[in-house]
């Protein structure tokens, strides 16, 4: 895999030295160069090349780098990105690289610039994407799960009172049916996020004026259906912080 990369770099002696050491890391493929924050979160929201590694330099002030890490991190092509400080070589100490990291680098990169150092960023850029991408992959499979406890919990509903459970049997099953897409992993995630769920999900309350229908009537079935969906819909929504 070859890392796209973009200099956030005024001084354009440094940017030349940061890209004449990339070029000697295979890794290293396509460098661009951007002379403002402004000009990247632009091209992060607007470029059509993904960007895994965002090299920013010191000579923005903290405040600027600060706002623009948190603003890429959520631009198109900076979800995945590692985001890198450029520094200078004399501000290699403890308190120093500890104020800078604050500004929400993922790693530094001191001047002069060695391909040791770049190789390392390139195992830290592998190791920020695998992150990013199992983060939200996790919030992702959580939010399926609790889709899933509010079907049961609604089927449950709707069996106890003798109503028609088509469309949420139909809802219930293309929750299940992605289960078969997931990667191995992934499904081995969804499965220890489903049982700390449901041992969590409380017993569902009993529905409010619930009116049980024991006819055979399939249309006043599945008027009732749709309206303990909305109880429940109702319900959960008010729950939520």
């Amino acid at each position: 895999m070859k890392y796209e990369s973009i200099i956030i770099e005024t001084d354009t002696g440094s940017r030349n030295r940061l890209k004449q050491a990339a070029l000697a890391v295979p890794e290293f493929g396509k460098v661009e160069f951007q002379s403002s924050p402004a000009e990247a979160i632009y091209r992060l929201n607007n470029g059509p090349e993904r960007c895994d590694l965002v090299f920013i330099s010191y000579r923005f002030d903290q405040a600027s780098i600060m706002s623009f890490i948190r603003e890429a991190k959520n631009a198109k092509q900076g979800q995945d990105a590692a985001f890198i400080m450029i520094l200078e070589s004399d501000d290699n100490d403890a308190s120093k690289v500890a104020t800078n990291m604050l500004v929400g680098a993922d790693g530094l990169l001191f001047e002069p610039f060695s391909v040791d150092q770049l190789v390392d960023i390139t195992r830290l850029a592998s190791k920020v994407k695998k992150e990013r991408v199992e983060t939200r992959e996790k919030a992702a499979l959580q939010f399926m799960v609790n889709d899933t406890i509010t079907q049961v919990d609604t089927l449950a509903s709707l069996k106890k009172m003798c109503c028609d459970v088509g469309t949420t049997v139909r809802k219930f099953r293309e929750l299940c049916s992605v289960l078969q897409t997931l990667e191995p992993t992934s499904r081995e995630a969804y499965y220890q996020i489903a049982i700390e769920a449901f041992q969590a999900a409380p017993i569902p309350k009993p529905l409010v004026g619930r009116v049980q229908y024991g006819g055979v009537s399939s249309r006043i079935k599945k008027k009732m259906e749709n309206k303990v969906i909305e109880r429940i819909a109702g319900a959960n929504s008010s729950k939520q912080p």
